[in-house]
C-alpha cells in the first residue's frame, strides 16, 4: 500500500495524531456519552422510540421550538438515519435517556477521514511518479482543513451534516473510481445509489444533489450499455453490455426503494409524500414573526438570494460596517434572508487549495483536445448534478455556517480529479508547487480558526461574548434572542 509513489506511513501517523490532538480534543468538551442529557439532545432517541411504535412524531418537550405542530402532534424535520443509528442504545441501561450525539459525530468524522484516505490511496497509482508533494498537499488538506475541521461543534444540527458529508464522500469515492477507470463504473453505480439513498434519508438537499448526479451518470451508462448491445448485434465485442445494464437496473431499484421510504416518511409527517418540511407549522415562527411574511413573499428558495449567498459563503464582506452605520448589505439580508449565522468565513481561505484544483480541472474539461486520462463526459455530468446542493444553499432563506457542508462533495470530486491534471501539467513547476503549499497552510490555519470561532458563536445571528463585543457585531444586528431549550 505504501510504495515509492505513495504517502509514507510515518507522515500519515503524524498527521492523524495532529488531527486528533488539535481538532477533535478541542471540540470534545464533554464526555462521548451523556447519561443525564438535556431534553433537546435526546430528539433522535425519542424519534427512534416512536418509530419502533410505528409513529414519526416526537415529544413536544423533547424537540421544543425546533418542532413542527400538525394535527395535534409535533414532528421534527431531520432525516431518520441519525435516529436509526441510535438503535444500539437500546442495549444500554436506560438507553433511551443516554445522549450519544458526541460519539455519533465522532464516528462520522472517523468515517469521513477513512473514506478520504481510501480515495487518496486509489488515486495515487493514477498520478505520475515523483508527485509526492501533490500527495502530501492532498492528504493534509483532506485531513486538517475544510469539512474535517471547520464543523467540529458537536450538536444535533451538526450531526446531521456530518452524516450527510459521509454519504457524500462515499459517493465521491466511487465517482472518482468510475471516472478514472470506466471499468469500475458498473460497480460504482451500485455504491453511488446506496450513498444517494442514505443521504436522502439524512439531509434532503444533499440527497437531491447525489440523486441528480447519479441520474445523469446513470443515463450516460445506460446509453453506453445500449451502444454495446448494438455493437454486439453487429458482431462486435459487447460482452460487457449485460453487466453494465444489470448494474444500472440494480441502481434504479435501490434508488426507487429509498425514494419510497422517503415518501412514506413524508406522508406520515406532513400528509404529503413530496413535502420534506412545512415551515408554516414551525413552532419557532412565534418567536420570529417576520419569517412567514418573508417566506410568502420570496419563498424558501429564490434566485434573488444567489448574490447574497455568494457573499456569505465566499466573500464575507457582510460583517463589515457600511457608511450608513449598519453592516454592508444589511437591508438586503434582512429583506430576503431569515438568518445569517456567524462566524464569517470563506471557502477561499478554508479550502483554497481544493478550489485551485477545481479550477484546473474545469479548464481541462473545457479543453476537449487535452488528454487527461479520464472519462470527461461522466465527470462533467457528475459535476452538474453535484452543483444542485450548493445552488440550493445559495438560494436558501437561511444561511447557516453548517450549510457549507453541502459544497464539499462537489469540491472534493473536482479537487481529486483536478489533482490528476496538476500532476501531469504542473508537477515540476516550482512556483505552482509553492502556491499549493501556501494555500494548504492557509487552509489549515483558517479552518482551525473558523472552528474555534464557530464554537464560540451562538446558533443564528448573534455572536456570543467576547467575540461579538470585540468585533462590535452584537449591536449591529438587532435580533430576537431565541428562548433556551
Amino acid at each position: 500500500m505504501f510504495g515509492k509513489n505513495s504517502i509514507p506511513l510515518k507522515n500519515i501517523v503524524i498527521f492523524i495524531v495532529l488531527f486528533w490532538t488539535c481538532g477533535v480534543f478541542l471540540s470534545w468538551l464533554h464526555s462521548p456519552v451523556n447519561g443525564q442529557a438535556h431534553n433537546f439532545s435526546l430528539t433522535f432517541n425519542n424519534m427512534m422510540d416512536h418509530m419502533l411504535h410505528g409513529r414519526f412524531d416526537v415529544d413536544p418537550d423533547i424537540v421544543a421550538g425546533e418542532g413542527f405542530l400538525r394535527d395535534g402532534r409535533v414532528y421534527a424535520y431531520w432525516g431518520i438515519v441519525p435516529a436509526l443509528l441510535r438503535l444500539p442504545v437500546l442495549a444500554l441501561p436506560n438507553g433511551m435517556n443516554v445522549d450519544v450525539t458526541n460519539i455519533s459525530c465522532m464516528t462520522a468524522l472517523i468515517i469521513m477521514l477513512s473514506i478520504n484516505y481510501k480515495t487518496l490511496v486509489y488515486l495515487i497509482p493514477h498520478l505520475p511518479k515523483n508527485t509526492q508533494w501533490i500527495q502530501a498537499c492532498l492528504f493534509v488538506a483532506m485531513t486538517c482543513s475544510g469539512a474535517q475541521i471547520c464543523f467540529l461543534r458537536f450538536s444535533l444540527f451538526q450531526e446531521v451534516c456530518f452524516w450527510a458529508i459521509v454519504f457524500g464522500l462515499l459517493f465521491v469515492h466511487w465517482a472518482v473510481r468510475a471516472c478514472l477507470n470506466p471499468a469500475q463504473a458498473p460497480k460504482a453505480l451500485t455504491w453511488m445509489s446506496v450513498s444517494a439513498g442514505l443521504a436522502l434519508l439524512t439531509r434532503v438537499s444533499m440527497g437531491i444533489a447525489l440523486y441528480a448526479a447519479l441520474a445523469l451518470f446513470g443515463l450516460l451508462s445506460i446509453w453506453r450499455g445500449i451502444a454495446m448491445v448494438r455493437t454486439a448485434r453487429r458482431g462486435g465485442d459487447g460482452q460487457a453490455a449485460p453487466k453494465v445494464l444489470g448494474h444500472c437496473l440494480a441502481a434504479i431499484a435501490i434508488l426507487l426503494f429509498f425514494v419510497g421510504v422517503t415518501a412514506w416518511v413524508n406522508e406520515q409527517r406532513w400528509g404529503n409524500p413530496f413535502t420534506f418540511a412545512n415551515y408554516n407549522l414551525y413552532i419557532m415562527n412565534k418567536y420570529f414573526p417576520d419569517r412567514l411574511p418573508r417566506t410568502e413573499a420570496y419563498g424558501l428558495f429564490n434566485f434573488r438570494r444567489i448574490p447574497l449567498g455568494i457573499i456569505y459563503y465566499f466573500i464575507p464582506v457582510w460583517v463589515f460596517k457600511s457608511g450608513q452605520g449598519g453592516l454592508i448589505l444589511q437591508d438586503s439580508f434582512h429583506r430576503l434572508v431569515d438568518a445569517t449565522e456567524m462566524p464569517p468565513s470563506s471557502f477561499f481561505l478554508t479550502d483554497g487549495f481544493l478550489l485551485l484544483l477545481c479550477s484546473v480541472f474545469l479548464v481541462a474539461l473545457v479543453k476537449n483536445h487535452e488528454n487527461t486520462g479520464m472519462d470527461k463526459a461522466a465527470s462533467l455530468l457528475i459535476i452538474l448534478g453535484l452543483c444542485t446542493a450548493p445552488l440550493l444553499m445559495l438560494m436558501a432563506i437561511s444561511m447557516n455556517f453548517r450549510y457549507r457542508a453541502e459544497f464539499y462533495p462537489l469540491f472534493m470530486f473536482m479537487g481529486l480529479m483536478g489533482s490528476t491534471v496538476v500532476s501531469r501539467r504542473y508537477a515540476h513547476n516550482l512556483y505552482f508547487r509553492y502556491l499549493c503549499i501556501f494555500l494548504v497552510c492557509v487552509s489549515v490555519v483558517s479552518s482551525y480558526t473558523v472552528m474555534l470561532l464557530y464554537k464560540k458563536s451562538a446558533f443564528g445571528l448573534r455572536w456570543s461574548r467576547p467575540f461579538g463585543q470585540f468585533c462590535g457585531l452584537d449591536k449591529l444586528y438587532p435580533v430576537v434572542v431565541m428562548p433556551p431549550f
